[in-house]
């Protein structure tokens, strides 16, 4: 497999794959951030295949998580970015206006390096787990949730009276 991004060939491990097939097709996939000023990713093709694992390896800067956020649609999330070229997940355009964003993001996994959090609050970036799967019923219980996931995670008295706040400021 080889995974090219900004031109630079990153990582190549020589199989064929024959056996499986493509999971995940990035196609003429173009990003810019702040309405156009600044070209991320550039004509981006890359093929994923079923049943393997795929690794985004090269320097800081070259486009990994922007092209990791492109796959799991959080760009969208990001005001100003701007996508060209189309994104196929078992050959179903994730971009198409009637695709479940929420719904694929729940089956989309990945650890970054640096916490990457929503451009929401920060009770809506700890909340978004347990809501987006049904967790808690009503504001209180999340409430709740949140509360006790800072107090786990020792941020509680840090952010407890920040919680409306953009996590982004984090």
């Amino acid at each position: 497999m080889t995974i090219v991004l900004d031109d630079r060939k990153l990582f190549t491990d020589g199989h064929h794959h024959a056996q499986n097939r493509v999971k995940i097709a990035v196609k003429d996939v173009n990003l810019w951030y702040g309405h156009g000023e600044k070209h991320a990713l550039k004509d981006v093709n890359l093929d994923i295949y079923e049943r393997e694992v795929t690794a985004f390896i090269g320097p800081s800067g070259c486009g990994k998580t922007t092209l990791l956020k492109c796959l799991n649609r959080m760009n969208d999330e990001i005001p100003g970015v701007v996508l060209e070229g189309s994104i196929t997940v078992d050959g179903k355009n994730i971009y198409d206006r009637h695709f479940e964003a929420c719904e694929y993001r729940r089956r989309f996994g990945w650890v970054a390096q640096v916490p990457n959090p929503f451009a929401k609050s920060i009770h809506a970036n700890v909340a978004y787990g347990a809501r987006i799967h049904g967790v808690v019923n009503g504001r209180r219980q999340m409430d709740g949730l949140v509360e006790d996931c800072l107090r786990r995670a020792n941020l509680w008295e840090e952010v407890k009276d920040r919680l409306d706040e953009s996590a982004l400021s984090l």
